[in-house]
């Protein structure tokens, strides 16, 4: 069976990417637009740093003189086009954005990536929009020390980018909430999450998978949330399309071959090749259509070993398999 998560997940999101006009230039992004029907299954919370640092809509665009991490540090600054020094209302306004956050309890945040603001892993330095560095901006560098699950703005540019996004989001909150007292837990819980993290670390996979099978009985419970933690960050880290790609034609490869889902019936597959856009997008699609058959019908499809569904509708499915 795979594992499920039947509350809304409270999610934080940079506002301009949630159609609210806050963007310097008063304009705004519906980087929400893919997830469609999916909208429902989370509760979303809009912030701006740049707005609650007081700076108005339209405004001069800021700038750093070094990475948030950095500003943070007080080792650069954060100004706007004309040098005025905006570092404090700016640090200020971050750290009052976070903490309506937490009392969102929220633990996932959905960034406007190289925002000099909101960036997570890219953040623009200097005043011309090419001049963006390797790490984030300042409210960003506050978000990473949160150990919350973090997803740029570019992974909602597409489906295949969210179907893995969306997976490892899951499986992240799933092994965040569940009880570990000994070490068998922690083993059981690898097994439902290990296959996402193989496509993104093999090394890791397998060094994780010696570890746990070389565990006392019972270990200390600083032991297993070490190890709790390291499995949560290697589910954060972003894969590639390539390797997306490569794993879930391989699933659907398995399925189309299969014909069937562990005995249930399957609806036609015809795609032939994932190296056609349209036929990727189909794919994406209908794998998210065979991980409902899988939840209706109690069965793990591999793709994604968590799956998010309304209490609702898990009431309802058992209530249908009790008449």
């Amino acid at each position: 069976m795979p594992e499920l998560i039947t509350r809304k997940v409270p999610v934080g999101v940079s506002a301009c990417v949630f159609r609210c006009p806050v963007r310097y230039n008063g304009k705004s992004f519906d980087a929400l637009a893919t997830l469609g029907r999916e909208r429902s299954d989370f509760v979303f919370t809009p912030v701006c740093p740049e707005c609650m640092a007081g700076l108005g809509v339209p405004r001069m665009p800021v700038h750093l003189t070094g990475s948030g991490q950095e500003v943070l540090a007080g080792q650069a600054s954060v100004r706007d086009r004309r040098g005025r020094d905006v570092t404090d209302v700016l640090v200020a306004a971050s750290h009052a954005c976070l903490e309506a956050l937490e009392r969102a309890e929220v633990r996932a945040v959905i960034v406007k990536e190289a925002s000099p603001s909101c960036g997570v892993y890219r953040a623009r330095v200097g005043k011309k929009r090419a001049e963006q560095i390797e790490g984030s901006g300042v409210f960003g560098a506050m978000l990473l020390e949160t150990g919350w699950f973090l997803i740029p703005d570019s992974a909602l540019a597409n489906p295949l980018l969210w179907w893995d996004w969306r997976r490892r989001l899951h499986a992240w909150l799933w092994l965040a909430d569940r009880e570990l007292t000994r070490s068998r837990d922690i083993y059981d819980a690898w097994h439902v999450v290990k296959f996402v993290i193989q496509e993104t670390s093999r090394p890791f996979a397998d060094a994780m998978g010696r570890e746990l099978a070389a565990l006392p009985r019972n270990p200390s419970p600083s032991v297993l949330e070490e190890i709790r933690t390291r499995i949560l960050d290697a589910l954060r880290t972003p894969s590639t399309r390539p390797r997306i790609r490569q794993a879930l034609w391989k699933t659907y490869v398995n399925a189309v071959k299969r014909g069937k889902l562990d005995g249930v019936e399957l609806y036609d597959l015809k795609v032939d090749s994932p190296e056609v856009t349209a036929n990727l997008m189909t794919i994406v699609k209908e794998l998210t259509t065979l991980e409902r058959i899988g939840f209706d019908n109690d069965l793990l499809f591999g793709t994604s070993p968590v799956i998010a569904r309304d209490a609702r509708r898990v009431r309802a499915r058992d209530n249908a398999k009790e008449e």
